[in-house]
């Protein structure tokens, strides 16, 4: 059993947040409904990296290719087209609506509203339903009319601010991390509103700021703050703690963050400098801020002595926090991961699985109830005779119907 199958989701999202907030609520066993416009689909369906029967490549290498962005991000969902551009497409929504729980959408603030699908709208519809919107700003506030993208978000969230060196311009950070918290946030929001919904027998409107969530993710940055002290670019060290750092080993990059009393003990002793122990220099965490510079210098010199399989082992031996700086290659083929089920074949929807193609697991675990993205993403409108047939009761030549006028 998975601890949603009873809800029923209609996606109207498209990029990356959106889609991965809805790829989250169906691993967990919601039906979800992915509305794409009528012919090409949505607009990641013919964008590159693609993949299909040959593998994954950046350019098509047959006509049965799929944009991997699909192929990865729609995977335990169901595909319907339909034209929200049209008065048919409109009020079939509607008819959607009066047989789903929840509405998860991106579009820019204010679209909906303007389609005829406002909140106050589809709450006559379906007093119960519960609508997402996710957006770079949110639907209030002096911001909300802006565009934006990850990038926009990480430099108004603070990560910009914060990430890089001290000598050269603020960066953003390598992932899209204000893309795929946002969704984190959309699914809490959701789950959170099912259960208000339980007692008030309503439905909601969650709201998602992409800044807001960016904003929550920089805690211990805000707390310095206020206590005067200005947060500034430091590359891989911390202001309130050393060792902290990165280090070169004689073959890569090993990350050790020991700030306890005990970790610098163990560091220690790992390294073999007990002799340190009692050292004026490092004896309290404050004073081994301060000389951070002879801190990292220490470690160093050993870490130069050792491959980072070695450095990490003899850390991790003594209980000091430590690991190689794994690139996205390691990743796939990390056996940790591995062993999770957080790396998986992705499958075609005609030919199944594509050779050496992988993508992410389920990262939500439930022991006696195991969740996983265990159905490929769908051929675009492969579900319309079921969701429009058996759902909404639509007779074959009503959809014939429709499909020739262009709204499904």
């Amino acid at each position: 059993m998975k601890p949603l199958e009873h809800l029923r989701v209609l996606d109207l999202t498209r990029f990356l947040a959106g889609p991965y907030c809805t790829l989250l609520l169906g691993g967990l066993g919601a039906e979800v409904i992915k509305i794409e416009p009528p012919g090409k689909g949505e607009g990641h369906r013919d964008r590159p990296p693609y993949a299909g029967p040959q593998g994954a490549s950046l350019s098509k290498q047959t006509d049965d290719d799929i944009g991997l962005m699909v192929l990865h991000r729609a995977r335990n969902k169901k595909s319907v087209t339909l034209n929200l551009r049209s008065a048919q497409g409109i009020e079939l929504f509607k008819q959607l609506c009066r047989k789903a729980d929840i509405v998860v959408e991106n579009y820019s603030p204010g679209t909906l509203d303007k389609m005829g699908l406002s909140f106050a709208t589809l709450q006559e519809v379906n007093p119960r339903l519960i609508l997402c919107s996710i957006s770079g700003f949110g639907q209030t506030g002096p911001y909300s009319e802006w565009r934006a993208y990850d990038p926009i978000i990480q430099a108004m969230g603070g990560i910009n601010s914060v990430t890089g060196f001290p000598d050269r311009q603020p960066v953003r950070c390598g992932a899209a991390i204000s893309d795929t918290t946002a969704p984190l946030f959309g699914v809490i929001g959701i789950l959170s509103a099912l259960q208000l919904r339980d007692k008030t027998g309503r439905g909601e409107w969650v709201d998602i700021s992409m800044q807001d969530g960016t904003f929550f993710f920089l805690p211990e940055l805000v707390e310095y703050l206020n206590a005067g002290e200005i947060p500034v670019r430091r590359g891989n060290s911390h202001i309130g703690g050393a060792p902290f750092n990165v280090y070169d080993a004689s073959d890569g990059h090993v990350s050790v963050c020991a700030v306890t009393a005990r970790g610098w003990e163990n560091c220690l002793r790992a390294i073999g400098r007990e002799d340190l122990k009692d050292d004026p220099r490092y004896a309290y965490l404050s004073n081994r801020v301060k000389n951070r510079a002879e801190v990292d210098q220490l470690m160093q010199d050993w870490m130069a002595q050792h491959t980072v399989a070695e450095a990490v082992a003899i850390l991790q031996a003594h209980e000091v926090p430590s690991s190689p700086v794994l690139d996205p290659q390691q990743l796939l083929e990390d056996e940790h991961l591995a062993a999770r089920d957080m790396v998986v074949p992705l499958s075609h929807p005609t030919h199944g699985p594509m050779p050496g193609v992988k993508g992410f697991g389920m990262p939500i675990r439930f022991v006696e109830n195991p969740v996983q993205f265990d159905r490929p993403a769908p051929e675009l409108g492969a579900h319309n005779a079921e969701v429009y047939g058996q759902l909404l009761g639509l007779a074959d030549d009503r959809l014939h119907a429709l499909k020739d006028q262009g709204v499904i």
